[in-house]
Formats: structure tokens, sequence, C-alpha cells
């Protein structure tokens, strides 16, 4: 299966900054303790927090990045902060998620078909999802016009939660 096609950089800026500004809009990221720093017009920095059972609460920075945007989703990275660096595992940048949803995966490794091993945010809202060798039901495929940033955002939040998120791998 052949993966996104890059989009033209200036209006994928656009739609995916007026998608986040109209998520932001809402009110519901700021209410659930999301930041966002913006790195340039394709990339951007959301800031979530987990949440032990414990109540503890850790933060983590996931890189949007709107390179195929919006005809596929946008590219998924976990990156630590300052750098914005791919985030090592173990450490203190990247989760424990388990039990892990069948839905959602995260591989510090991930063999690419181009034959590098990289990190992959695994989740068909993500573009790497459909770089590699995955094959979502049509039930849970990017659908251009109904999926936003938002769709995007809303599953590695739920995974930084009980019962999947534990604590830091470091």
């Amino acid at each position: 299966m052949p993966g996104p096609t890059p989009a033209d950089p200036e209006v994928a800026a656009k739609t995916f900054q007026e998608h986040i500004d109209r998520l932001w809009a809402t009110g519901r990221p700021t209410r659930r303790g999301w930041e966002r720093t913006r790195i340039d017009p394709l990339h951007m920095v959301f800031k979530l927090p987990a949440r032990q059972a414990s109540g503890q609460v850790d933060f983590y920075y996931f890189r949007l990045g709107a390179e195929y945007y919006d005809a596929s989703p946008p590219t998924v990275a976990l990156v630590t902060p300052i750098s914005w660096d791919f985030a090592p595992a173990p450490s203190r940048w990247f989760p424990i998620i388990d039990p892990r949803p069948g839905w959602f995966g995260l591989h510090p490794a991930y063999m690419y078909p181009d034959g590098q091993a990289r990190q992959m945010v695994c989740f068909s809202f993500a573009a790497e999802y459909y770089m590699t060798n995955h094959s979502p039901q049509e039930s849970e495929r990017w659908q251009q016009g109904r999926h936003t940033v938002a769709a995007t955002l809303n599953r590695p939040a739920e995974v930084l939660g009980p019962p999947y998120y534990q604590k830091p791998s470091e």
C-alpha cells in the first residue's frame, strides 16, 4: 500500500493552523491541561498531561507535522522538551502504556519500509501508520473532511490515563 502523498506546504500549514485554532477555541484543550508550542508553519508540539492511577501527573510532548495534512493525518512523534528530538526509550520522556489497547502502540524503534528503524506512535490517525505495513479497517481509516488534528490528539490523550498509563519508562 503506498504511503501518504506530500501536501502543498502553504495549504497544509494554513489548514493545520486553522484546525488547531478551531480545536483551541472550544476550550477543551485548556480544560484538559494541554499546551501548544509552534515550531514552524508545518510543526507544532503539544504538551499533554499523563495521569497515573495514584493521581500523579507527568507530561509528554507530541510533535505533530502537516507534511501530508489534511488528505492524510499529521505525522506524530513523541519528543523531548526544548530540543524536540525523538524521545528515547527508556527515558523520562517515553511512557509505559500497559495494558496496551489494540488500537494504539508506541514503538521506540519500528522498522520502516526504507530499512530504517525509527520511533513510531502507532495508530490510524498518524501518518506514519500509513507509511508502514498497516491495514486499517474502513471504520479506522483517516477521512479527510471528517477527521482533523483533534482526532489525532485525542488518541494519545486517551492512553495517557488509567487504565493504560503507568509511568515514565526511565
